[in-house]
């Protein structure tokens, strides 16, 4: 003892615990660990973990797990496109149950999500599409009680409306039929009678709505010319939780939700009910006789079968009614009744993962007239049409090394019901689709490519590929591009469908030899943001379709009314560029986007109708430290003047502008500045005051503009202790 120090006995000793600690382990332990993403907690699939002193290298699977062989002591690196690679040091702690691996997302790549094949849920970081998503922050800071409202305000998106009773958003030039709706990845009710109305769409239990843009069919299928629009619902909270909102405003704006939401155990519940009104109808600003009300509720239940099987069973249902002027005596009611859900069962399976979903739909339509401002039973196209819709979807999704697959197989059954309207009163098709889509990973670049195959008894088939490209060029910058064919099949009243009109002189009739509308579409961008306070986002596009669908005359009939058809006849192409910035700046969050279109009509050379060239937002927003919070946004909107394309001189279906010269008339243009300021008053209750259109601005020809509304609200949040 005498030649060693007290301190040398005491650093052998520890030398020698901790040699006979590793001694104790396992030859040949294992680690086994799941990556997720710090920013959500969701998992990462096909992640790289790889030991840097050996030869283990594997990816993560499709729930995000991963088992390497390692020991105590060894040194692992993840990593995965669009996160911070981790370098991370296994003890003999991690060699015990499930290491839980957060990776952190790069500021290029937000952490959002989009639903894609087979509804799966994906986030934008592993797709080289251009995705915009506003969260439920952005929504209760706009006051947004329904998609328009929200979705007209950004850059690249207009909302064009189709009096009398509806409106649809246009994306890059697109919009109606050519633009998909959806709500938790299934279609909206309304489609088979025509009757999509985007204003229709509650924001109620909406924790986001994702907007991808271009041609998408096969990630989604049909509609999705040009791009679509997806609403996705909260999942149930962890404890109990009690929201609800109540506003009230100008031009007859009342609109009233509650939702109530928990899990217990295994099983997790959001159940949601709203109510809202107004004295305006799209397309009209006149008042006194204009009004729309619409009812909805929506609920959502999982349940957790296991340790990773899942099953959710979501309904929801609305109804509505709208009144609007028709002449200076009489007014047009519609009603639209819908419900819809599915059922779907998730979890690890043969290998990968595995989701089968049932999806069910209903949706009836109603039109009357009555000189007073209740319908008349009988009067006018009193007989109801109906639409029903079922879709049985099975997918997988698995990893092989650096590719992460996804495959399945969907069959869809849709049948109208519309009596005097098709031969035999009503029409079905069968659907039956077949998809695929690869995600390869090659150290900082994302490859994808994809196809989804769809045949139809009512129009014939389809295929439609898609190739991606995604580069991350440095850790503040990604590059990316996309090409990818599009389709939308032509629809019930398209093909089987007789509207006569003995008023207007005229009657259009299907055409059963329609062929599907076609796209061909790529954009090339790119997003920089040095750190998480800013960020810039440029993309070009052009998407090219062939065979659009319009009527034609056909002649006279026995009768001496003029007939139209349905036909493949219009060419279209539109092309631009979208910036978006974003700045956090003195405790204010700001951002500012501008988008340039050129759309045109290449049948014809004219341009398309209302599509203006220049469209742009800015908007700011800021919490105080004022009483128990203050929170102010600001939402300037500015959608320059656009093209009136009238119908030709001397044709019995008439517009607006067919008398303009030329058939062109001149929209003008719109400058919306709207606003919220909310005052938290207690730790439950929240009050807010806003307007809309504050500058009353009224557009020439600007069919949806309206004016200045004020409005006032309260909102309550009560969430219990855990």
């Amino acid at each position: 003892m005498s030649r060693f120090g007290g301190g040398q006995v005491l650093r052998a000793v520890a030398v020698a615990a901790v040699g006979l600690g590793l001694a104790a382990l396992p030859a040949a332990a294992q680690v086994r660990g799941v990556v997720v993403s710090r920013a959500d907690g969701a998992p990462v699939a096909s992640a790289e973990v790889r030991q840097l002193r050996g030869n283990v290298r594997l990816r993560s699977d499709g729930e995000g797990r991963f088992t390497a062989p390692s020991r105590a002591g060894d040194t692992l690196l993840v990593r995965m496109l669009g996160y911070r690679e981790q370098r991370l040091v296994v003890t003999p702690e991690r060699l015990v149950g499930e290491w839980r691996i957060a990776l952190e997302p790069l500021a290029t790549v937000l952490p959002v999500f989009t639903t894609t094949m087979g509804q799966r849920v994906i986030r934008a970081s592993e797709s080289p599409r251009s995705v915009t998503v506003v969260d439920r922050r952005e929504i209760d800071a706009v006051a947004a009680v329904s998609a328009n409202q929200l979705l007209r305000q950004l850059p690249g998106m207009q909302e064009l409306p189709a009096p009398p009773s509806k409106t649809s958003i246009s994306i890059r030039g697109f919009d109606d039929s050519r633009v998909l709706v959806l709500v938790d990845g299934e279609p909206v009710a309304g489609s088979l009678v025509e009757s999509r109305d985007i204003g229709r769409l509650s924001t109620i239990a909406a924790e986001r709505i994702e907007v991808t843009k271009g041609p998408s069919s096969v990630e989604f299928g049909s509609d999705a010319l040009g791009g679509v629009i997806n609403i996705v619902q909260a999942a149930p909270t962890r404890t109990l939780t009690v929201d609800g909102v109540a506003r009230q405003g100008e031009l007859g704006r009342e609109e009233a939700s509650l939702g109530i939401s928990n899990t217990s155990g295994r099983v997790g519940y959001r159940v949601n009910g709203g109510w809202r009104q107004s004295d305006r109808v799209t397309g009209y600003n006149a008042a006194g006789s204009t009004f729309n009300r619409i009812f909805d509720v929506r609920s959502d239940v999982r349940v957790a079968l296991g340790s990773q099987w899942t099953a959710r069973l979501d309904v929801q249902g609305s109804q509505e009614r709208q009144r609007f002027p028709l002449d200076a005596s009489f007014n047009g009611f519609i009603d639209n009744r819908g419900a819809q859900g599915f059922a779907e069962a998730q979890g690890p399976a043969l290998g990968g993962h595995l989701r089968v979903r049932s999806f069910q739909q209903r949706f009836r339509y109603q039109y009357r007239q009555a000189r007073g401002l209740l319908p008349i039973r009988g009067s006018a196209d009193s007989v109801e049409q109906q639409e029903r819709q079922q879709r049985y979807l099975v997918a997988y999704t698995t990893v092989v090394g650096r590719h992460a697959l996804d495959l399945g197989v969907q069959h869809s059954r849709r049948t109208l019901v519309a009596p005097d309207k098709v031969d035999g009163d009503s029409a079905r098709e069968n659907i039956s689709e077949v998809f695929v889509r690869d995600s390869w990973t090659m150290g900082n670049v994302l490859l994808t490519a994809g196809a989804r195959y769809t045949a139809s008894t009512l129009w014939g088939s389809t295929a439609n590929p898609s190739v991606g490209l995604a580069w991350q060029a440095t850790p503040a910058l990604r590059l990316r591009s996309n090409v990818a064919r599009g389709f939308r099949a032509p629809g019930f009243k398209e093909i089987r469908y007789t509207f006569f009109n003995p008023a207007g002189g005229y009657e259009i009739v299907g055409n059963p030899d329609l062929r599907p509308e076609s796209s061909v579409s790529g954009s090339a961008g790119g997003t920089w943001a040095p750190s998480r306070r800013w960020s810039l986002d440029v993309e070009a596009y052009r998407n090219d379709v062939k065979d659009l669908v319009d009527w034609s005359y056909r002649g006279d009939n026995a009768a001496g009314f003029q007939t139209y058809a349905n036909v493949n006849v219009a060419r279209a192409r539109t092309q631009g560029i979208e910036t978006n910035a974003r700045v956090n700046l003195l405790g204010a969050e700001f951002s500012v986007g501008y988008d340039y279109l050129r759309a045109r009509n290449l049948s014809s050379g004219l341009p398309l109708n209302r599509r203006a060239s220049h469209t742009a937002r800015f908007r700011a927003s800021r919490e105080f430290g004022v009483l128990q919070g203050l929170a102010g946004d600001v939402s300037v909107r500015y959608t320059g003047g656009a093209p009136l394309v009238g119908i030709p001189a001397g044709a019995p279906i008439t517009g607006p502008v067919s008398t303009a010269p030329g058939g062109i008339g001149r929209q003008g243009a719109l400058l919306s500045v709207d606003a919220q300021w909310r005052l938290r008053i207690t730790p439950t209750a929240t009050l807010s005051v806003g307007g809309n259109n504050l500058l009353n601005q009224r557009p020439a020809l600007w069919t949806p503009a309206f004016d200045r509304q004020l409005f006032a609200g309260l909102h309550i949040h009560w969430a219990a202790l855990n």
